[in-house]
């Protein structure tokens, strides 16, 4: 059989193809062999162990997959390695096992469920875009603040802030700056700030990222705020999932500094985006 060469490249000088062909490795290289110790397989079953290794690349089954094949009569152990293998993809409460009960599943299916049910979340990352649509320094700019409340619970979750003139931001954030230098006549410019930080949840429902660019400082939460504040603060809302594949949000914000007043910043636009599935 006829073996390719390893392609040759063009460089610069003939010292460097000279290196280059005394240092030549083939293009790939094998992979080590598996190495298996049989002593260490344990078992008089061998098609129970293999069953113990296979996974499906499958996503995992939602509740309402699980429901429509407990209805439709799919066998005790079929579901049950369906769900061993894939995984369930919902909160093993009581009464996400009764729903699976009442569609007809047996009582190893209900058990079966809690066992490969996913873990269920408890938070997710908040990443903000901040740009900055009147650009110059941010001395003079605001304090940020995003909380985020729990609607149902009826309670804070989470509460985020920055100091805009030192640019740092809280509970472990990372924050990032893009300035523009593009004339060196000039001071530089702010044109965007990107953070991210945490946010600890675990209950699922309705949740309120209310944001705030302010002068106050020292703020802890955004409730009982003087009425002028209160009317600035802008509002996003996302269903917060009790299981998901991703937990991630981006909030894309818009800060713009008062024509007259070069200290007064407000959040002019927003939008946000979660990613769940």
């Amino acid at each position: 059989m006829h073996r390719s060469r390893p392609r040759s490249f063009a460089l610069a000088s003939t010292l460097a193809l000279t290196t280059l062909a005394a240092f030549a490795t083939p293009a790939f290289a094998a992979d080590p062999p598996q190495m298996i110790d049989l002593l260490q397989l344990q078992t008089d079953d061998l098609a129970a162990w293999e069953r113990s290794r296979r996974q499906s690349a499958s996503d995992p089954l939602t509740l309402e997959e699980l429901e429509k094949l407990a209805a439709a009569g799919i066998g005790e152990e079929t579901l049950i390695e369906m769900m061993r293998t894939r995984k369930v993809r919902t909160v093993a409460d009581a009464d996400t096992l009764l729903r699976i009960k009442k569609a007809g599943a047996t009582d190893a299916v209900v058990a079966a469920v809690s066992a490969y049910a996913m873990a269920p979340n408890t938070g997710f990352d908040l990443m903000i875009h901040l740009a900055v649509a009147s650009p110059g320094s941010v001395r003079k700019a605001p304090y940020l603040y995003i909380e985020a409340w729990h609607t149902g619970l009826d309670r804070q979750e989470a509460f985020l802030h920055a100091d805009l003139r030192r640019l740092t931001a809280t509970r472990g954030g990372k924050v990032s700056v893009m300035r523009d230098r593009s004339d060196p006549l000039l001071p530089e410019t702010i044109r965007s700030i990107d953070f991210a930080g945490p946010v600890e949840t675990r209950k699922p429902g309705r949740i309120e990222l209310r944001v705030l660019a302010t002068q106050v400082a020292g703020l802890r939460s955004l409730t009982g705020l003087a009425p002028a504040e209160a009317k600035r603060v802008r509002t996003f809302t996302l269903d917060y999932p009790g299981v998901s594949l991703e937990n991630r949000c981006r909030l894309d914000l818009t800060l713009e500094r008062d024509p007259m007043l070069d200290d007064t910043y407000s959040v002019r636009r927003g939008d946000l985006d979660c990613r769940w599935e």
